[in-house]
């Protein structure tokens, strides 16, 4: 998914122009996996502390290398198509960055989907940029089905699609404004890059750091947000229940990319692996990932709380072998 994260926008956007932000342990997979990405261009964490921070530090660098440049904010587990449209909205939100808004991409919701974000939108923003823009009043947390229905029903709520556009200023500015701890880290990094120092630096000022979002440290707080509707197809795939969406099921509702025996069951998704076999007797509604020496057995209608067991993994030291 980050190779079609890259060839998005790749050759379009030159590839000295893009970059990849990651946690040091990604470093040999990014670059095996996109070979045309200049080294220089991988920007490093020490750890992750969310988007704000990750977006924090890559306008820190771009800042440093290209002043006064706008940045795009692509996330590598999303679904588009098709690629003219994409790059069409590129423009338009580029466009308004440059007029010193903060841009987000707003998704019309085709369900009352409780996993995703949602944008309460304003009036038109008024001007020619390309495809609709629209003023933004409220970004919203993730609801809860019966809030999801009424927001549906009201018909000016937008999915959050998590892609940003902005100068690298002024979301440096913005982050000074409603994260002032985050930023201060942030200009202590800016101020070693390019010295014997700056790895120390990034670690220290990391380690600090709270761990939060750049919707809600940011974006839920902005005067000067604008929205932009793009007309391409846009999937989150950041949970197993949403290769129900990409992957044909068989007539029972199953979807079986592994080596899996099934019998009498219906409406499950199995992961497995070359020279390991799944058998299904009797159930319904699973997940089940295979993965080495780690095992998912999780109801499908709660697969968003794989995150719990990621938390747990990291805070228990006894698990550590499966990390």
């Amino acid at each position: 998914m980050i190779q079609e994260t890259f060839y998005r926008v790749y050759p379009e956007v030159k590839k000295q122009n893009i970059h990849v932000v990651a946690g040091r342990e990604f470093r040999t997979l990014i670059l095996n996996q996109l070979p045309e990405l200049p080294e220089e261009n991988l920007i490093l964490e020490p750890e992750g502390k969310n988007t704000a921070a990750a977006i924090g530090l890559a306008a820190v660098e771009l800042s440093k290398k290209n002043p006064g440049c706008s940045m795009m904010v692509l996330t590598a587990d999303h679904v588009v198509a098709p690629k003219e449209e994409f790059l069409r909205a590129i423009e338009t939100a580029v466009c308004m960055a440059e007029h010193d808004y903060l841009v987000t991409f707003g998704i019309p919701p085709d369900r009352p989907a409780t996993e995703y974000g949602y944008i309460e939108t304003g009036a038109p923003i008024p001007g020619e940029y390309g495809l609709p823009v629209i003023g933004v009043k409220k970004f919203r947390e993730k609801p809860s089905r019966d809030k999801a229905v009424e927001y549906i029903e009201k018909g000016n709520y937008l999915w959050n699609s998590g892609m940003f556009a902005f100068r690298a200023e002024n979301i440096l500015q913005a982050l000074e404004n409603h994260l002032p701890s985050l930023h201060r880290a942030l200009s202590r990094i800016s101020e070693s890059i390019g010295t014997d120092m700056e790895e120390r630096v990034k670690q220290a000022e990391f380690q600090k750091l709270e761990s939060i979002s750049i919707d809600y440290g940011v974006m839920e707080k902005a005067d000067n947000i604008a929205c932009v509707r793009p007309s391409f197809v846009w999937d989150d795939v950041g949970s197993w229940g949403a290769l129900s969406r990409h992957r044909k099921a068989d007539s029972d509702g199953n979807i079986l990319p592994g080596n899996t025996v099934v019998i009498d069951s219906k409406n499950n998704i199995v992961v497995g692996e070359k020279g390991f076999l799944v058998s299904l007797v009797g159930v319904s509604d699973l997940i089940i990932i295979k993965d080495e020496t780690r095992l998912l057995v999780c109801n499908r209608n709660q697969d968003q709380r794989v995150k719990e067991v990621i938390r747990e993994l990291e805070k228990n030291k006894k698990y550590e072998p499966y990390l």
